[in-house]
């Protein structure tokens, strides 16, 4: 299907990876319906260079609302949906019942849209590595796309759902998606979460402020550009398939130790400022050769050098334009 007659849905578009995506479609010219319960747009305003933000077309939508859904997927002649509405490990662990809500039931919503669309619509949604659980459980932290699953967080238990729902919808009712399983995502826009860390340290550098991550060992880090450059580009793959399939999304691993000198390497002046607690985040960090090519045709990991500048220099254009504030300890 040509640019021309595709028309995306992003769902959790106030998100980082959501901010991304809206960008990026944007940017190729693909009609794209950006929705939230939050109006909030300030990480796309953060990642759009300047792009018009009356560009975006913003519906507000709770995706636990099984009607809202199906009628905005219809009424909107969608043909793709990249879902990334969800309520990260903090909230979930905080009010388990709300997590459940927004994570399982707006992800089944998600399919039932799609069936009461009676049409062949590309789905892509947010899984995560949390479906894995602790690195401990696996020889040497080695995970591969069909690692069996240990979550140990109601967050990686309702992925772990959602990912047997996308098998169920496959069965019985023929409707193919892709399940994406990002790691850490870094890069402008990633602010929320434990795993947020490295990018607020990248804030921190630019800004010439103290901050402390507080995990070490090591990390597999994926630019947050290739991360929805990867949803965009599975929710077209899927479009034509029945099958449901969920795939990890590759990154770069490095310690956190020698994350931190890279930074410091970037931005000489901040020597020092960084610093992180040498207890490991239990997320594993080592990939199996991961098959996502295989499945979308490219799967974009640029090198962390590049993202970690790249990051660095949009920070530094975003606190001189008063767009974001130095981050805290």
């Amino acid at each position: 299907m040509s640019p021309e007659r595709e028309r995306f849905l992003v769902t959790g578009a106030a998100g980082c990876i959501g901010a991304w995506t809206v960008r990026l479609l944007l940017d190729a010219g693909v009609d794209t319906v950006a929705s939230d319960l939050s109006e909030d747009l300030r990480r796309f305003r953060l990642v759009s260079h300047g792009l018009a933000e009356e560009k975006v077309e913003f519906r507000t939508l709770d995706v636990s609302k099984t009607d809202d859904f199906a009628a905005l997927v219809r009424d909107e002649g969608i043909t793709h949906i990249v879902h990334l509405a969800g309520l990260q490990v903090p909230f979930c662990a905080a009010n388990p019942p709300l997590g459940a809500l927004v994570n399982v039931v707006g992800t089944v919503n998600l399919f039932e849209a799609a069936r009461a669309s009676d049409r062949r619509i590309g789905l892509v949604y947010a899984s995560s590595a949390s479906v894995f659980g602790s690195h401990s459980f696996f020889t040497s932290g080695l995970v591969g796309d069909a690692s069996p699953s240990y979550p140990d967080t109601h967050y990686g238990v309702y992925k772990v759902a959602n990912e047997s729902s996308a098998r169920i919808y496959s069965m019985n009712h023929g409707i193919g998606s892709i399940g994406l399983r990002p790691f850490i995502v870094y890069g402008p826009g990633r602010d929320q979460g434990m795993s947020s860390d490295p990018t607020k340290a990248m804030l921190a550098a630019a800004a010439g402020v103290p901050f402390a991550i507080k995990f070490g060992g090591n990390v597999l880090l994926t630019y947050a550009a290739d991360c929805a450059q990867a949803f965009i580009s599975s929710a077209r793959a899927a479009a034509g398939s029945g099958d449901a399939i969920c795939l990890n999304v590759p990154g770069r691993r490095i310690a956190v130790a020698r994350l931190v000198e890279l930074i410091e390497s970037i931005v000489p002046e901040a020597a020092g400022l960084i610093t992180w607690d040498p207890a490991p985040l239990k997320v594993p960090a080592l990939l199996e050769s991961p098959t996502l090519a295989e499945a979308i045709g490219e799967a974009p990991n640029r090198p962390l050098a590049d993202g970690v500048a790249e990051t660095i220099e949009r920070f530094r254009a975003a606190l001189g334009a008063g767009l974001l504030a130095a981050p805290t300890a």
